[in-house]
């Protein structure tokens, strides 16, 4: 990069920076104010430590565009300079309770005026509120001017959105801690002597640009050299930095629908997942360089943003069956909640592809062929899950290619991946699964059984029954004989072990012998418990129980097109 594409490059203390008359603005595409108490946390760690020692505090970079005389856009460091300004209105606030109190009025006063003066800002002559150094975004700025700078009580906090909660957390944090470790005995003194600290040993290297490419790519470069950036805010400030100013509002408009969607800590995985729909296999570590390298102009970057745009909403709908678009589709509704219980996100981009290129019909049958292909491979057959996306792949780039129009089609291009009848009968019947880790699992597949016996479609998550082991988790030594304790660890969570019992009658079980549980089991309303059917229960009878019920999983888990 050459010297041209910035003004200076130079370390300066937090004093340096914010004193002046030098204004800074947060523009409208960065992200709203997100640190939070782990992150003050960390922030007040580090000034005490080197306040203890009188040490000066490196405190990383800060990128600045130059607008006008004495403006800055702030492109990185939004965050530290933010919450080192919410810092010292704490120190403003408490000396204002002294004030309060009548302890030393006057220079008290005096000592709040050059404070402010110094790091917030200065009082408009006409409204007398204060005119702020830092302006934040459009999210944040009107409730920081208008409440924090201006130490006014929110009407009702409760009703602000996250970022702005957090603002006022942050300096009800601050105000609290330098109560508690700064502040001693009413010595206004402690108070300005921790001031002048983090103005003259809080060290940044502040780098100010020409103009927004420039910024960025000096912004790129600290991320290539260890900066702790997200493909979310390198893709955003790249997109934002190759428009025109007249568009920025428009590009903002447009990120913000598809960041409602999908989340902004979800976007890098939906950023690889639209990208793969497009143009095959990609890397995490590959995807921004990649995506970079097709972004070369306004026009690119608008394509691209509204293509992710329209399929946003699709996206985060296939984590939530609940989601609007599946009103209505029961079916559909069923499969994305297996997906989302099993955790599977690799058929996203085919699903995409299918939901936006197939008749309805198919593309139901899209999800069901990868929801039992995952229930197969992943769930009970506990196959590697990197070799799905290859295959998912294939199928998603024949879509596109319109060489796949039904899930019979893709069907034939996955058909590797579906676990055969007799592996997944081998599979099944010696599969466990930890209830107290993955109970909602448990409960998924035996109630599936259940409603295939019954021919009653049970609802696994809120049906009243009790999943039942069979063999207690926590056994009396009346257990002993059938399940020695070297070996009862390894059949309490076998499939075979559990069964479903009406809630009244499992308290009343608890952990009582089989032989006393037999004629709960009869009475069941439920087929599972009712057709147990053995008069001892040991390591043979679970075993072959779980080979029944593997049989009745290999029909229920099933495509037609075998």
């Amino acid at each position: 990069m050459s010297a041209e594409n910035f003004l200076n490059a130079e370390t300066d203390t937090f004093a340096g920076i914010i004193k002046g008359d030098s204004k800074f603005r947060v523009p409208l595409y960065q992200r709203d104010y997100s640190w939070e108490e782990s992150n003050w946390n960390d922030l007040w760690l580090d000034i005490e430590t080197n306040r203890k020692t009188n040490s000066k505090h490196y405190m990383g970079s800060i990128v600045l565009v130059s607008r006008d005389k004495k403006k800055y856009d702030i492109i990185d460091g939004q965050q530290r300079l933010t919450t080192l300004t919410v810092l010292i209105l704490a120190v403003v606030d408490i000396i204002s309770d002294l004030i309060k109190k009548g302890v030393d009025v006057e220079d008290n006063t005096k000592r709040i005026e050059l404070l402010i003066n110094d790091f917030v800002g200065k009082k408009s002559l006409s409204s007398l509120n204060y005119e702020n150094k830092i302006e934040l975004n459009e999210t944040n700025n009107p409730f920081f001017s208008t409440y924090l700078t201006n130490f006014r009580k929110p009407v009702n906090i409760k009703s602000e959105v996250k970022s702005n909660k957090l603002l006022s957390k942050c300096f009800g944090y601050f105000k609290a801690v330098l109560i508690d470790e700064v502040f001693k005995n009413d010595e206004v003194s402690t108070l300005i002597n921790f001031v002048e600290f983090i103005s003259d040993s809080l060290l940044f290297i502040q780098i100010t640009a020409t103009d927004d490419l420039s910024a960025y790519l000096i912004f790129e470069t600290l991320n290539d050299r260890g900066l702790d950036l997200s493909v979310t805010d390198l893709l955003k400030n790249y997109l934002f930095s190759i428009v025109d100013d007249s568009d920025k509002n428009h590009i903002k408009n447009i990120w913000d629908v598809m960041i409602n969607h999908v989340s902004y800590s979800s976007f890098p995985k939906f950023l690889r997942h639209y990208w793969m729909m497009q143009n095959g296999l990609i890397q995490e570590k590959e995807l921004f360089k990649t995506v970079k390298r097709n972004i070369k102009d306004p026009k690119a970057a608008f394509d691209v943003l509204n293509e992710m745009s329209e399929v946003s909403e699709i996206y985060a709908a296939l984590g939530n069956h609940n989601h609007r678009l599946w009103d209505g589709e029961d079916k559909v509704k069923k499969h994305i909640k297996e997906l989302n219980l099993y955790n599977v996100t690799q058929c996203y981009p085919l699903l995409i592809n299918a939901n936006l290129y197939f008749e309805r019909d198919e593309w139901i049958g899209v999800l069901k062929l990868c929801s039992i292909i995952s229930f197969r491979y992943m769930v009970i057959s506990g196959l590697n899950p990197n070799s799905l996306e290859s295959k998912y792949n294939e199928a998603c780039k024949a879509i596109h290619k319109g060489e796949a129009k039904t899930s019979r089609d893709i069907f034939n291009i996955l058909k590797p991946l579906y676990v055969s009848d007799e592996d997944f009968e081998r599979s099944f019947e010696s599969k466990s699964i930890r209830t107290k880790r993955s109970s909602k699992l448990a409960r998924y597949i035996i109630y599936s059984i259940e409603s295939h016996l019954s021919g009653f479609n049970y609802d696994f998550e809120y049906d009243g029954g009790t999943l039942e082991h069979i063999l207690p988790e926590n056994p009396t030594d009346s257990w002993a004989l059938d399940f020695p304790e070297d070996v009862e660890e390894s059949f309490i969570y076998r499939l075979g072990n559990f069964t479903i019992l009406e809630s009244d009658k499992n308290r009343l079980l608890g952990n009582k012998v089989f032989s006393d549980k037999v004629e709960s089991y009869k009475n069941s309303r439920y087929e599972l418990s009712k057709k147990i059917g053995y008069k001892v229960w040991n390591q043979d009878n679970l075993s072959n129980r779980q080979k029944y019920l593997a049989k009745q999983a290999k029909a229920i888990w099933a495509l037609p097109y075998i």
